[in-house]
Order: structure tokens, then sequence, then C-alpha cells
């Protein structure tokens, strides 16, 4: 067995060990029990079936979408499926590894807090699936360029790891009904200079121009105002830790702009607190729907994750993050969400096969009639998922969400993927708190925008440094 040599803890502070990890796996009695067998638990049940071990985390796309996607998969293939769901899948998976116990797919993505997934790619631990999507059949499905970020290529070599599974525009979310209808209050900008003006405005009528659900949440703006101040070659250097990033005109214009949009100035007074307390990006959100702010970064799930507070008049809607004056087109952050094998997995090809199937009309349908109910509520409402699979959004029922998708197809917009470049593991360093954790202290006053950039030219040095 190829053995993962060690395992960043999930706070990224611990490290733990697991290049013995054969000597915590199968006990003597366990070894002949499977010599008796002539099979490994997991691979084959007792009618001969191939079982598939599938690893998700419970998220704002519910329970049933996952049962559902295992039921087909089995149908399909004549196999069984195993599911593991839960909303602290890193440490489940965490205490599995220790134990030499791999799943053999796993839906969890980058970009969480814990990291985990990044880790796994740092050790070497998350399997190379580029023959997945060689499949000249697979690559005709497949919307253009969605496996060419590093969230499907993380180390930029031309290998991929992560299959982006769903995508989603993202952009600064809003209450329609002010810019739209009878009761339009304001203008929708389109450049920086045009919204700082309606932050003004607005603020003598009592509303804050900006609030965030947590420092995260800016990261699909910081990606879009890099690509579109400097263009997709700026960009690129920039997620590959050039070293001129923050200290360059262009990397100066978008932290000067950031720092500006996160100000006390236009941010919502509570914004941090909320953010920092357990639940708080929620009031953060709620500020959105009862009009204390006017705009925030997100991204479509937010419908189904705020339904149950959302007034039945309230009307979603969402722009690209503003250009600078003279731009001829804007930039939109389109997210996804991945799915990959771990290195260790006992079944890799049926792995493969699953992925596969993934992208497939079957799949498609069930991401489409996705529904969410609200725990405390007990609300249901229709959450749907796309997958990146041409033909895909154009199936979606006509409103907000659909809109968001057609948005980010229209001419005058460019698409960006992708993130920073995985790096090998750099002690101490917590890549979502360096980067965008300096947001609340300028907020608060504690930290200046010449801190930020410090910060972040720090950050990417280490990171240049520790490139694979």
């Amino acid at each position: 067995m190829k053995m993962v040599k060690k395992l960043v803890a999930m706070a990224l502070v611990s490290t733990m060990t697991l290049s013995g990890l054969a000597a915590c796996g199968d006990t003597k009695e366990e070894k002949s029990a499977k010599e008796e067998t002539g099979k490994e638990e997991g691979k084959e049940t007792e009618e001969g079936k191939q079982t598939l071990k599938l690893a998700a985390f419970k998220g704002g796309n519910g329970e049933k979408i996952w049962e559902d996607i295992a039921a087909a998969f089995e149908e399909e293939k004549g196999v069984e499926v195993e599911l593991e769901m839960s909303s602290e899948l890193d440490k489940d998976l965490t205490k599995s590894i220790q134990k030499g116990e791999f799943p053999d797919v796993v839906y969890y993505n980058l970009g969480q807090k814990s990291g985990f997934t990044e880790t796994m790619l740092k050790e070497g631990a998350v399997a190379d699936i580029s023959d997945v999507f060689a499949d000249e059949e697979l690559k005709s499905r497949l919307l253009d360029g969605i496996t060419d970020g590093t969230d499907a290529q993380p180390f930029a070599d031309g290998k991929i790891y992560l299959a982006p599974i769903f995508y989603t525009p993202t952009g600064f979310w809003y209450n329609k009904n002010l810019f739209e209808g009878e009761n339009k209050k304001y203008d929708l900008p389109t450049t920086w200079e045009e919204f700082f003006a309606l932050g003004d405005a607005a603020k003598a009528d009592g509303v804050a121009l900006f609030t965030f659900p947590q420092s995260g949440y800016l990261d699909a703006t910081m990606y879009s105002m890099l690509a579109q101040a400097g263009g997709t070659e700026f960009y690129q250097k920039a997620i590959k830790y050039d070293k001129d990033t923050w200290t360059s005109e262009t990397g100066k214009k978008v932290l000067d702009t950031l720092g500006k949009l996160v100000s006390a100035d236009y941010t919502e007074k509570d914004t941090v607190a909320n953010a920092n307390a357990d639940g708080g990006f929620k009031i953060n959100q709620q500020n959105v729907i009862d009009n204390k702010a006017l705009f925030m970064p997100n991204g479509n799930w937010v419908i189904g994750e705020m339904a149950a507070s959302t007034p039945e008049e309230f009307r979603w809607g969402m722009m690209p993050a503003p250009k600078w004056d003279g731009d001829e087109s804007q930039t939109m952050y389109t997210f996804t969400e991945q799915m990959w094998i771990p290195a260790e997995a006992e079944n890799m090809d049926l792995a493969k096969e699953f992925i596969k199937f993934m992208y497939s009309d079957k799949v498609v349908d069930i991401l489409l009639n996705n529904e969410t109910t609200d725990k405390e509520t007990g609300t249901t409402a229709p959450a749907p998922v796309v997958a990146p699979v041409k033909g895909a959004a154009e199936k979606l029922p006509e409103g907000t969400t659909k809109d968001c998708y057609e948005a980010s197809t229209a001419d005058n917009i460019v698409t960006v993927t992708g993130g920073w470049v995985a790096t090998e593991p750099i002690e101490g360093l917590n890549m979502k708190e360096a980067v965008y954790g300096p947001a609340y202290g300028v907020n608060t006053g504690e930290m200046t925008v010449e801190d930020w950039q410090a910060q972040l030219t720090e950050t990417w040095e280490k990171c240049a440094g520790a490139l694979k």
C-alpha cells in the first residue's frame, strides 16, 4: 500500500504522522478472516457485487441529492454504494485515514476552513484522474475550459486531480426591487466610481453599501478583481505567486479598492461581529434581505439557504463585481465544487467510473430537481444544482438562478475559474486567514491597507518558495 507520510491537522496547527498506518490497520484476526474469504471487506458484497465507498460533505445541497445519485449509480452499474455523509467530513475522514481506511470517492471542496482537501493534495494523497477527462465523449459534454483552472489542476501542471462536478457563477447579490420596478430607488452601478457614489447616497438613507457573510466570501471578489484589473495574464501570474502581484500598480489598485469596500465607511457596521459569531454569516446575508445593506458577495446557494426568512415579494438579483472606468468588459468568477479520489482508494477503476457518471444526463436531472428542507421551519424549497455539462443551465426553470447562469455567458462578460496554486505544506500558514482575514482588521481600523499588502507580499513569498 502506498502510505501517506503525514497529514496536517484540520486546524492546520498540529501534524499527524501517517507513515505507520499499516500498523494501525489489519489485526491478525482480520487478516485471517480475509485469507479465508479471499477478499477484502468493502470490495465486494456477499452477493459478489462491487461496493463503492462514497464520502460526501453534508452541506447546503441537502442529503437526498446524494442518496438519489448513489441509487442511480447502483442501478446503472449493478454495484452497491456505501454512502457516508457528514457535516464534519474532514474530521471523520481523518479518523478513518489514521486507521488505514480510505473511501473510494470524496466530495469535499477546496476552500473549506479545515483545508482538508488542500492538505491531501499537498501530501500527494489525491489520485491523478487526468485519464478520466481524456475520454473524448466526456470532453465533448463538458463546458469549455471547465477543467483548465487550478480548481481542477491545483498544481497548474496539466494534470487533473479534482473533478469539478458543480459550478456556480458568483457576484454581488442584491434586492432587485430596489433597482427595478415601480418601487425602484437606485440605479444599478457598473463601475467602481458609480458603486461608491451609490454607497454615499445610500448612507444618507441609513443603508450600508456592502456586507459580506465572512471574510472567506471575498475570494471570488478578489479573483475577479485581479483578472479585471490586469487581464488573464496578470491573473495567471498572481495565482502562481508572482512576487510583484501586490506591489505592482495593478495589484495595489485591486487592494486599495477592496480596502475601501470593506472599510467602515461602506460596509455594514455589524458585519465583522456577525462574521465571527456562530451562525452570524446568515445575519449578514439577512441584512441584504432586510435592506440594511445593498450588496454582498455570494452564489445562488444563498437563495435556498435564506429561503425560510425571505419575504415572498423579495426578488434576488446578482451582478458582476464592478469594473474600473474605461474597461469594456466585466469579469465574473465561476465557483466550482469538486470530487476526488484518494490515492489509496481500493476500487480505483470503479471510482473513476463514478466520476464519469456525475456528468451523465441522469445525474444532471437529479441535480436540477434538487430540493432542500429548512430544519427549523420544515419548509421545502427548490435548490437546483448545475453540472458543468453543456445545456444543463438551459434546463433551469425561469427565475433568478437561470438569470445568473445566463448573465455569466453574456457577450460582455469574461469568466474566471481556479484559484491559488497548491504548494508544499507551509507550517503555520492558514491561506484563507492570511489572504482574506485582514478584511476584518481593515474594517475595524486595527490594520491598514498597507498592512494587508505587506501580509500578502510575505505570504506570496512563502508560497512561491513552496511550489511543487
